[in-house]
């Protein structure tokens, strides 16, 4: 399967990093939210030397992120925006990579301008939150996952492990997802060769030695095993005390067991909330939420920044026909790609659910986005097919496999 013409792809990362950079300036140095003053301060306190304090709840990955993009730009709240503005750029390769890999050029060409241009993730690229990095690290793990899997690469698997563990330190429900990539790839490696065993194998053990630092520190600082980040974790549908005395997957458990019905609606309302058309859930379009947290930190602005109205409006009406060719795209793919579909549709359920048993917000699917890209991509195509047959239809056939020993290599 030939890949995107190399100009084309040069043009869309650098469309994506010119609109993400003019976001940043747009959003100036200013703190916005409560979340990005808790990076920036975590970051500023690992960087003198003090490491993330007690008291620090969120993710651990991002406050290091911040120190590397501030290494490169010094330059206060405005420079870490540029720099991640110009990072998560990159993601539009990568977009256009997996599209490619899963459904042809065509829809790799449609995933990547989607990606480079859609307003969501143009304005999340300048916002100091961990979903805009969190996007090509979930790019990177299907590429190497679908390479582990075709060519029983166990250097691949153990790359994936350590992109998934990546990904949980960014984002912590992402830890739903190794279990998830892991199937998959011992479904599909069993096809060809008898190494799936070695494959899940290596994926685990490298998840789990990325993990394996950060929770040592929360033992020691805490005394009792925690997840990643327990920020966000009262928001499950469970007592608090059950959260403290048996932590948040025997309470959740032990809840579904005792009240299933209450539970799947619970998750329910919230997988609405991941994949509502425009958000309904910020803090900040509240005046006297944002009056409190002027008050507690005079950094966080009084006024709000954007009308309610016109961002509502453009997120309602890209993210419908975003979702529209998705639609299309997973009812064509099913058909002609299966492998490839059900790792990217399996990856999309299972990060929604995860959210699900907590809270769901606009901003937390903006990892899983370009997935949803791809499969657009693949519908723009087959609608542009049967509106003008001289459109080419994929071939359906995958590219040659390469002939591997039996023996391990890198």
């Amino acid at each position: 399967m030939p890949n995107p013409p190399t100009r084309l792809v040069l043009a869309l990362v650098l469309a994506a990093a010119t609109a993400r950079l003019i976001a940043a300036v747009v959003l100036g140095d200013t703190l916005l939210f409560t979340d990005e003053r808790d990076y920036v301060d975590a970051a500023t306190s690992v960087r003198a030397g003090h490491g993330f304090g007690v008291a620090y709840a969120r993710v651990p990955a991002y406050p290091l992120v911040l120190v590397g993009l501030g290494a490169i730009a010094p330059f206060g709240v405005a420079g870490l925006r540029a720099v991640q503005a110009v990072v998560a750029a990159g993601g539009t390769a990568l977009t256009v990579a997996v599209a490619t890999r899963v459904f042809g050029p065509g829809p790799g060409l449609v995933a990547g301008l989607l990606y480079a241009l859609d307003p969501l993730l143009v304005i999340a690229a300048g916002l100091l939150y961990p979903e805009a990095l969190t996007a090509p690290v979930f790019l990177l793990v299907v590429l190497a996952a679908n390479r582990a899997a075709r060519r029983g690469d166990v250097v691949a698997a153990g790359a994936t492990g350590l992109l998934l563990g990546l990904a949980a330190q960014l984002r912590p429900v992402a830890l739903v997802l190794t279990p998830v990539v892991a199937a998959w790839i011992a479904l599909r490696a069993s096809r060809r060769q008898n190494r799936s065993g070695a494959l899940v194998g290596a994926l685990v053990l490298a998840c789990l030695a990325v993990l394996a630092p950060w929770t040592i520190r929360n033992y020691r600082v805490h005394g009792v095993v925690v997840p990643i980040a327990t920020a966000g974790t009262q928001q499950a549908p469970v007592a608090r005390d059950d959260l403290r005395k048996h932590g948040v997957t025997v309470a959740l458990a032990s809840k579904a067991s005792q009240n299933p019905g209450g539970v799947l609606v619970h998750i329910a309302r919230e997988v609405w909330h991941f994949f509502e058309p425009y958000p309904t859930r910020l803090a900040t379009d509240r005046p006297e939420e944002r009056a409190r947290e002027h008050a507690e930190d005079s950094r966080l602005p009084s006024e709000q920044r954007f009308r309610p109205g016109v961002r509502d409006a453009v997120s309602a009406v890209t993210y419908g026909g975003e979702m529209a060719l998705a639609v299309v795209g997973i009812v064509v793919a099913w058909r002609e790609r299966r492998s490839g579909t059900l790792l990217l549709a399996a990856i999309v359920a299972a990060y929604a659910i995860g959210f699900g048993f907590f809270i769901g917000r606009l901003r937390y699917r903006i990892p899983i986005l370009p997935l949803l890209f791809a499969f657009a991509g693949a519908g723009a195509c087959e609608i542009a097919r049967r509106l003008g047959p001289t459109v080419p239809r994929p071939p359906r056939t995958a590219r040659p496999e390469p002939q591997e020993s039996s023996a391990d290599s890198p």
